[in-house]
């Protein structure tokens, strides 16, 4: 068969050249080459047309303008040891090993801006707890408080009461990406947050000592989070980085004589907290728990060493809480 010479983009094509023995593969060549050229194009019409839908089925995040989330749960926090006084061994007579549970409520508000990744989120909380131990001593002696050295107490009952106070919020914006993997988001809060830790002494049922260590947290939060569905309920998990200044306040009273001490120190924690929440109806009504953790990097403690007044020192603390929720 005679072979008409052919070029295609200035190469030649002919069947003699590229060793084709007739000109169905001639034909066969083109419609593969055109196919090579559509693939690209197809590729990305598929992608455009499914991911879009795979990212609306993932994300668990509410369709509603705003929600008010009221919660209610344990609290339970892990602070630096305080110990005060020694006994006829040179022993500490009373001691609090910071740990404290007790209750915490919180409240939660979300608006969104419909149409847009955007929502406003703030976060309102408060926890307290108390407690209360005791020591039979045979001598009780204080380190150096106010002006004097105080005289020793005598054979007896010694007790400590400690409570505590922890309140503050969060507010601030925070982006949510719709992939198929889930909601992502990212965002910045404001935070604020304060302990108030209280101790009374006594000895025989007769108060002789108060002291108040105040620990007041300013600054902000990164926060990162996921939305998805775990065996078919909503779920979401929540990181956050906080920045904080921190300035620690101690007073402390002497009931008996008077004499007071003060001090004040500023230092620049920084805060990990991890929260996981798990969703679920009941009879209609949006029903939440949450679990989370916060790791504080530096707390104030009270110290004291022979012979020098009260100081503050830091160590670090852990806050761990289970909220159960309900969606208003």
């Amino acid at each position: 068969m005679h072979c008409l010479p052919i070029k295609y983009l200035g190469v030649d094509l002919s069947a003699s050249s590229l060793d084709i023995k007739n000109e169905h593969e001639v034909l066969l060549l083109f419609a593969g080459d055109a196919r090579m050229r559509q693939a690209p194009f197809i590729a990305i019409f598929f992608c455009l047309a499914f991911l879009p839908r795979v990212g609306r089925t993932q994300t668990t995040i509410s369709q509603g303008p705003l929600d008010i989330t009221v919660g209610n749960g344990l609290w339970g926090v892990f602070l630096p040891e305080y110990e005060l006084g020694l006994d006829s061994a040179d022993q500490v007579a009373l001691f609090d090993d910071g740990q404290f549970f007790g209750y915490q409520g919180d409240l939660r508000i979300n608006r969104r801006f419909l149409h847009t990744r955007t929502n406003v989120e703030a976060r309102a909380f408060y926890g307290f707890s108390e407690s209360s131990k005791s020591n039979l001593v045979d001598s009780l002696s204080l380190e150096n408080f106010g002006e004097v050295p105080q005289s020793p107490f005598g054979n007896g009952s010694a007790s400590l009461a400690s409570g505590l106070d922890h309140y503050g919020y969060d507010f601030g914006l925070r982006d949510t990406w719709r992939t198929r993997w889930g909601g992502l988001s990212a965002g910045c809060l404001f935070s604020y947050m304060v302990f108030d830790q209280v101790y009374e002494a006594s000895f025989n049922n007769e108060q002789f000592l108060r002291e108040e260590l105040d620990s007041e947290f300013i600054g902000g939060k990164a926060v990162f989070g996921w939305d998805g569905f775990i065996h078919e309920n909503p779920a979401l998990f929540d990181l956050a980085l906080g920045f904080y200044q921190l300035r620690a306040d101690y007073s402390g009273e002497m009931t008996r004589t008077g004499d007071r001490e003060e001090n004040y120190r500023y230092t620049n924690p920084m805060t990990i907290d991890a929260n996981f929440t798990l969703h679920h109806e009941v009879r209609k009504v949006r029903l939440s728990s949450t679990i989370g953790i916060t790791h504080l990097g530096e707390m104030p403690l009270i110290s004291r060493a022979d012979g020098e007044f009260a100081s503050i020192e830091f160590d670090d603390g852990i806050l761990i809480k289970l909220i159960f929720e309900v969606l208003l």
